[in-house]
């Protein structure tokens, strides 16, 4: 018999994201028959500001591999890296309990979601045999061990986002995940108000939300409006039109084919990421482009530069991206020209402001004509909600307690005051590794968990050793020293090369005459 316990109450265990933009991964627990129950909430990467060779970082899991049989699954809201990216990992690490329980861990999550993940389970096939994959979409409830879940539709910059609302034993537990209210969406899918008021008016035990732009006032605008902005550039450009945007934002990427098809230009795609989501959007519908409108760069390249839009990855400079490859003069596929106009619908993540203020030189350098949200703010326009939209979401949920989402320590003692602002009693701040124990009375701190991160790098997880090792080279550079000895003549052979050092000649020199020193004693 299943006994929920309710005097034990709720735990939320944040694993990743509170404290840094990133890195999404919340742990539920309740307990059921004296045994605890969990359910995972999004497993995303965060990724690095320097590079020593980090790809991303993920979440330390220790705390779900401590007991692995009480997680009951992952539930994505959506199929952002900082969400969905440290899935196959976790798979990996539940391996063994996995195989020896003869079970697969399941995962719901929207259809674009799965999908997502259905291409990076290809790349690692030891892992798609650990998972059930189980789509699922708004006003679809499912159960989860003890948890209900109930997907509600949310806009966002990633089609197919969701907030999930949670029965569990101290009442309804609603998580926004990424939202905005957005009255002009590009596929017209709002954020389902109704639906969150209607909850509101049942009672919420406790909300969730996202910050990442709390500190933005007033609205985050429309997509529409960042639409209607590259209607008109493209409108007005004379040669070749290249827009810059995140592969992953399918209604921006929908509004570029818009724009070539509304000018008569046929629309090249460079980067593979963008292949992938374009690939994925038209499969599930959600690009509705005429059948001749996407065009190969080989074609591309022999039609008239009036006649061409081009979309493109890599806006945050990113060095193999294609933007920064176009911008150095070394891409394959297209060569800039004068008069060319570039578009970089995106912002500046920080961390990235170096490497994107080199990428706008060098294409000012050749001399195109560049826009950019400098030029025209409406170029581009958040996935998450600002201010007003965080105090609406607020109202409209009316929570009995509150704990902020998604951010710096700013961020979420920004969000909290705000909430406070609004009325909510019980608001509750938490770090990573921090855990809340919600019961029907009020909500307060339990025992910490341990949390951390761990630095990935081309699917191998890199320690804490390895890294320092890297940042010292960094800072000093190396000399590598090769000695040979015994050839015919009895003689030494010394070969010596130095990497990142000044005076690089007078080190080898002195090196060759060290290394022949130690080994022949003259």
């Amino acid at each position: 018999m299943t006994i929920l316990d309710t005097s034990a109450g709720l735990k939320v265990i944040p694993l990743g994201g509170m404290g840094e933009i990133g890195m999404n991964c919340l742990v539920l627990e309740q307990r059921v028959s004296g045994e605890p129950d969990r359910l995972l909430i999004d497993c995303g990467v965060s990724f690095p500001f320097g590079d020593y060779g980090v790809d991303t970082y993920g979440p330390r899991l220790d705390y779900l591999l401590d007991q692995p049989a009480a997680l009951q699954g992952v539930v994505l809201t959506h199929a952002h890296e900082d969400h969905a990216g440290a899935l196959v990992r976790l798979l990996l690490a539940l391996e063994d309990e996995l195989r020896s329980e003869q079970r697969r861990l399941p995962v719901w999550a929207p259809a674009y979601a799965i999908e997502l993940v259905r291409l990076r389970l290809e790349e690692t096939p030891r892992a798609s045999q650990l998972v059930a994959l189980r789509p699922t979409g708004p006003g679809q409830r499912f159960g989860a061990g003890s948890f209900t879940v109930e997907p509600i539709r949310v806009t966002h910059s990633m089609v197919d986002s969701t907030a999930l609302a949670i029965d569990t034993v101290v009442g309804k537990v609603l998580h926004t995940g990424d939202f905005k209210l957005d009255s002009g969406p590009a596929d017209g899918e709002l954020t389902d108000v109704a639906r969150l008021g209607r909850l509101g008016d049942g009672g919420v035990r406790l909300l969730l939300s996202d910050s990442t732009n709390v500190l933005e006032p007033g609205a985050s605008g429309s997509e529409a409006d960042a639409a209607e902005a590259l209607y008109a550039v493209i409108g007005s450009a004379n040669r070749r039109a290249v827009v810059g945007l995140f592969a992953s934002n399918l209604h921006r990427l929908h509004a570029v084919g818009e724009a070539a098809r509304r000018h008569g230009r046929k629309l090249c795609l460079l980067g593979r990421s963008l292949h992938v989501h374009s690939t994925i959007g038209l499969r599930l519908g959600r690009l509705d482009w005429p059948s001749d409108l996407l065009i190969s760069a080989e074609l591309a390249s022999r039609l008239p530069a009036n006649q061409v839009v081009y979309a493109v990855t890599g806006t945050q400079g990113e060095p193999r991206a294609a933007l920064r490859r176009l911008a150095s003069d070394r891409h394959g596929d297209l060569r800039l020209e004068p008069g060319d106009t570039v578009v970089l619908s995106s912002r500046v993540i920080p961390g990235n402001e170096r490497a994107v203020q080199c990428l706008v030189g060098d294409l000012l350098g050749l001399g195109v004509q560049l826009r950019s949200r400098t030029t025209d703010p409406r170029l581009h326009v958040s996935g998450h909600g600002h201010r007003e939209e965080l105090r609406k979401m607020l109202s409209l949920v009316r929570p009995e307690a509150f704990i902020p989402l998604h951010g710096t320590p700013l961020h979420l003692q920004h969000h909290a005051a705000l909430a406070r602002q609004v009325g909510v009693g019980q608001v509750l701040v938490l770090r990573d590794g921090e855990v809340a124990h919600l019961t029907v009375e009020g909500i307060g701190m339990a025992t910490p968990v341990p949390v951390g991160k761990v630095a990935m790098a081309a699917g191998i997880e890199l320690d804490d050793g390895v890294l320092q090792q890297r940042r010292i080279l960094g800072r000093c550079g190396v000399v590598f020293v090769v000695v040979a000895t015994g050839s015919g003549h009895g003689g030494v052979s010394v070969a010596v090369k130095v990497k990142g050092l000044p005076l690089a000649d007078e080190i080898v020199s002195e090196t060759t005459r060290a290394a022949r020193l130690a080994v022949t004693g003259k």
